[in-house]
């Protein structure tokens, strides 16, 4: 799987401990998007650093454990082995079958004159889905923001927690050769698409 990250700094490997000094992100992950386009944007227009922007094009390494937010869990079967084996009981027990099986849940109790009561379920928060994930042997997520990602990514989100997951295999400076390449490499395919897409509303007009 192909992924690229918008930068302007210079590093030859990824690290959870430099969050939100790109951009804002406040959890333990490095976060990439499917398209270079999407990665160039951030590295031009959003990206905090000084510097001349960059993209680091990357390969999830052999056997990374990548969980699909976008797909149910009947569907990848090893991460479902994985979260019913590892998740505490009290939330694996309330895993949905559905697309959003990731929204994990877990018993909330509170203590009334030295009682313990029941008061229902809350949502497990970003950090604490991390780290329950990385328990799991989960190294990250496809789809992260799901219907919530910025329109100027272009595509999907993919966040890593482990970044032993990821190698940068190419570092695409602004303005060269490859940047152009790139670039014009996803408009021609973005061009396709778009003709095939008016084709096919043509073809269902005529029905």
């Amino acid at each position: 799987m192909q992924l690229f990250h918008g930068t302007r700094q210079r590093f030859d490997k990824f690290d959870v401990a430099y969050k939100g000094t790109g951009e804002s992100g406040n959890i333990d992950a490095c976060w990439f998007t499917d398209n270079f386009k999407g990665a160039s944007n951030h590295a031009l227009f959003k990206n905090r650093n000084p510097g001349q922007p960059l993209v680091c094009r990357c390969e999830l390494n052999s056997g990374a454990i990548i969980a699909n937010h976008r797909l149910p869990l009947a569907e990848q079967p090893d991460i479902a082995a994985r979260l019913r084996d590892g998740l505490p009981v009290s939330i694996s027990s309330q895993l949905s079958k559905g697309r959003d099986w990731h929204a994990l849940r877990e018993p909330h109790y509170s203590t009334y004159k030295g009682r313990m009561f029941y008061v229902g379920n809350r949502h497990v928060d970003s950090d604490e889905m991390i780290r329950l994930y990385l328990n799991c042997g989960i190294q990250g997520v496809y789809d992260w923001e799901g219907i919530f990602t910025d329109s100027y990514l272009h595509g999907t989100t993919t966040v890593i927690f482990d970044t032993s997951a990821v190698a940068i295999i190419d570092k695409i400076e602004y303005g060269s050769d490859d940047w152009h390449s790139w670039l014009s490499e996803y408009r021609e395919k973005n061009c396709v698409l778009e003709r095939e897409q008016e084709v096919q509303q043509a073809h269902h007009g005529q029905e």
